[in-house]
């Protein structure tokens, strides 16, 4: 028979990595995007560690590259060892007063976002030496990056993760949408009650796959009513009040954000009636099996404590 290669000799940390993103991926091409390197990398590697190991660690279908059993195995190695990783440089990090980390953090909210950025800010003030990574990216990406480690922690809408397997939530905020422009708001019922008079009308809109934009084209569709056909559609509400004032739009925003389009308070004789299904939920989410280092729980603690301290008031 012969002997099974010493693991503690062959393993490569980067193999680990590799298996965890085409775990997630499916796709050679796609994780290769992922972690910057070519396909032909990609398959190369597999091999090898396939070699190494003597299984095969994916099933090639019509679905894309599936993890067998033994491959769930190894992954489940590969965040112990991630985990022991992160409380090593734990370790040195406490030897010193400041943080000596690096903290990757990633979002998608628009509701939280200056909040955010605010206190990123503030903890970079106060930790020098704590190096932060503040990245804006599609919902799916940030949850496929954070299952795959390239984020400690995200900020995102809460909608149909809550029971995941691998993912843990934490609810910071709750809010409404309403339709506004620059010169105008109105509550979203009696929008779509009015639609032939708003929907000729230019809009700034979220692209589709986005939560809101998801929602609002089901709401529209369960009306049976079309959607605007003079749209500008933006992954990304950065600029959006630059394009909603230049284009003379209208746009689905949060309540909490008509600020940002200089309404800071609503005409008292404005009623504003909300549609349940327009409420989002945001919050922070981070993995069940990977422990957060002493730097991102410190982050993702002080964060949160600002985000709660402004929208519960």
């Amino acid at each position: 028979m012969a002997k099974f290669p010493d693991l503690r000799t062959h393993m490569k940390l980067r193999y680990f990595r590799l298996v965890e993103t085409l775990a997630c991926a499916k796709s050679i091409r796609l994780a290769a995007e992922r972690l910057n390197i070519t396909p032909a990398a990609v398959s190369k590697s597999c091999r090898e560690l396939e070699g190494i190991l003597g299984v095969q660690l994916f099933a090639r279908t019509a679905s894309g590259f599936l993890p067998t059993p033994l491959c769930e195995r190894f992954l489940i190695s590969g965040r112990r060892i991630d985990a022991e990783l992160k409380n090593l440089m734990a370790d040195f990090t406490l030897l010193e007063e400041s943080f000596h980390d690096s903290v990757k953090i990633g979002f998608q909210t628009p509701m939280l976002q200056e909040t955010i950025a605010r206190s990123v800010a503030k903890l970079k003030k106060e930790h020098p030496n704590m190096n932060l990574t503040f990245e804006y990216a599609a919902r799916q990406h940030l949850l496929a990056g954070l299952q795959e480690n390239l984020y400690d922690f995200i900020f995102i809408n809460l909608s149909d993760i809550t029971n995941h397997p691998r993912l843990k939530t934490k609810k910071l905020a709750s809010e409404q949408y309403v339709v506004a422009s620059m010169s105008s708001i109105h509550s979203v019922p009696d929008v779509l009650e009015r639609w032939e008079e708003f929907v000729s009308a230019t809009w700034v809109i979220p692209v589709p796959g986005m939560a809101m934009r998801d929602r609002f084209d089901s709401i529209l569709a369960a009306r049976g009513l079309r959607l605007p056909p003079r749209r500008i559609e933006i992954n990304s509400p950065l600029g959006a009040q630059k394009l909603v004032d230049i284009s003379d739009a209208f746009t689905l925003l949060p309540f909490s954000m008509l600020k940002s389009l200089g309404r800071e308070v609503v005409d008292p004789d404005t009623h504003l009636r909300f549609l349940p299904e327009l409420q989002l939920e945001s919050g922070m989410v981070w993995l069940r099996d990977t422990h957060l280092s002493p730097a991102a729980q410190y982050a993702s603690d002080y964060i949160s404590a600002k985000i709660l301290r402004i929208f519960s008031k």
